[in-house]
């Protein structure tokens, strides 16, 4: 297999992994010295907090899988440049606490190393997330 296809795969089991909400599963594709950043300031909401670090992530993580479900999960765009890469993607999003749902486009990039996931920075509508969020 090729290093951009080992990237694509990963990314690939990783999403499929979160979407499912199999937390296990996920954190085994994040790095021990892992990073995850919805683009967003922490100010605004609780879910633009800034984990570092496995613990860290696996606990926002599991936040996130227990409030939000994804349907309708599209894959626009999978770009591989060596150890960076970006998704684009769109998905229906529900907020189990509140009930609320909207569509969203998103893009993700990505730092790899040692066959993992070591930052994700995510990029979508955060006054949309944020309002699906507020009860």
């Amino acid at each position: 297999m090729t290093e951009r296809a080992a990237v694509e795969a990963l990314i690939r089991d990783a999403y499929a992994a979160r979407h499912r909400g199999d937390l296990e599963a996920l954190m085994d594709y994040m790095h021990p010295d892992c990073s995850y950043r919805l683009a967003g300031g922490p100010q605004a909401a609780a879910i633009f907090a800034q984990p570092d670090g496995h613990s860290a992530v696996r606990e926002q993580m599991a936040g996130l899988i227990a409030t939000y479900v994804f349907s309708n999960i599209e894959e626009l765009a999978l770009t591989v440049d060596g150890g960076k890469a970006t998704l684009h993607w769109r998905a229906d999003v529900e907020c189990k606490p509140t009930g609320r749902s909207g569509s969203f486009e998103i893009m993700d990039i990505f730092t790899i190393a040692d066959g993992k996931l070591k930052s994700v920075t995510q990029f979508t509508d955060t006054a949309g997330v944020a309002q699906l969020s507020s009860a």
